[in-house]
């Protein structure tokens, strides 16, 4: 079996560093490529409780260079150079031993070439896995919204849920292009934001749907991702003015507006570390808390 490196955190979730070989690729949509990941090296994913939305790190090699074993607590410098992005479990098979992410391709950002130039036989590091839907069991209804890149965790929310419970699931995208199909056994209703040639930082499509949002009876939880301006926005407007409880809020920036990739992830892998190093569980960490310090 391929060599992992592991810790356990207060959740008892286990985390660990491994190393997957490229099975295939497909393209979703012309801005959406999905990775499918396999081999003995995700065995480790067997072990604990895997959620929807579950989330790894890459470690992305340079350029032309082979994939490698990740090590917790190291960050890319001049000496070590590589780049880490976070991406969402889009599927796990536990009998094929297969693991699908969908990556959003923008630019020449290090997620996006390396994505684009991933074929089968390439072999990829990772860290995790990461928890990031922990709804109550209790909850009769959901709200989620994002931006392109919460559509593979959503995605993987919805399918996952029972049909006795209401989804309501806002996605803005660019144009009809990015538009996927989205199923799930809940009494779902999808509704696409197209923002066309705006800027993903300025559009106020996904705060305005969430004001027009007609609360509904009966206990909910909201799931808001994007990008961190636009998400900070939507939180006050949830714990300030609709008094919504914390547990019943999960509100993340996925990516922040001016500020380039690989420095957003070393900010919030060492946010990790600060975590991990104060006994909190890697669970109890997410940009939620820090939304209005920034």
């Amino acid at each position: 079996m391929a060599t992992q490196t592991e810790m356990r955190t207060k959740s008892q979730t286990k985390v660990f560093g491994t190393l997957a070989q490229i099975i295939r690729t497909a393209d979703l949509t012309p801005r959406m490529r999905r990775i499918t990941l396999g081999g003995e090296g995700l065995a480790p994913l067997l072990e604990g409780t895997r959620l929807p939305a579950d989330a790894i790190k890459l470690y992305l090699p340079v350029p032309g260079e082979a994939g490698f074993m990740p090590e917790f607590g190291v960050l890319p410098s001049d000496d070590n150079p590589f780049s880490i992005r976070a991406y969402t479990i889009r599927r796990f098979d536990p009998i094929e031993l297969e693991l699908d992410i969908d990556i959003v391709l923008h630019g020449d950002s290090p997620g996006s070439v390396w994505a684009r130039n991933a074929k089968a036989g390439d072999q990829i590091g990772f860290v995790g896995p990461r928890h990031d839907f922990l709804a109550p069991d209790n909850t009769d209804w959901y709200l989620l919204a994002g931006d392109e890149t919460a559509l593979p965790a959503m995605s993987a929310i919805v399918e996952s849920l029972p049909a006795h419970v209401r989804v309501f699931m806002f996605v803005e995208v660019t144009d009809e292009s990015d538009v996927i199909t989205v199923r799930s056994d809940a009494d779902m209703k999808v509704t696409w934001l197209l923002r066309g040639s705006t800027h993903p930082a300025q559009s106020n499509l996904l705060e305005q749907v969430v004001r027009n949002f007609e609360w509904q009876e009966s206990r909910g939880y909201i799931w808001v991702v994007g990008e961190t301006s636009v998400v900070r926005g939507i939180r006050r407007y949830l714990r300030n003015e609709c008094q919504i409880a914390k547990d019943q809020l999960h509100i993340t920036g996925y990516w922040r507006s001016g500020m380039n990739n690989s420095e957003f992830d070393q900010q919030t892998l060492k946010e990790y570390q600060v975590a991990l190093a104060n006994g909190k569980a890697i669970d109890d960490h997410h940009d939620v808390d820090q939304l209005d310090e920034n």
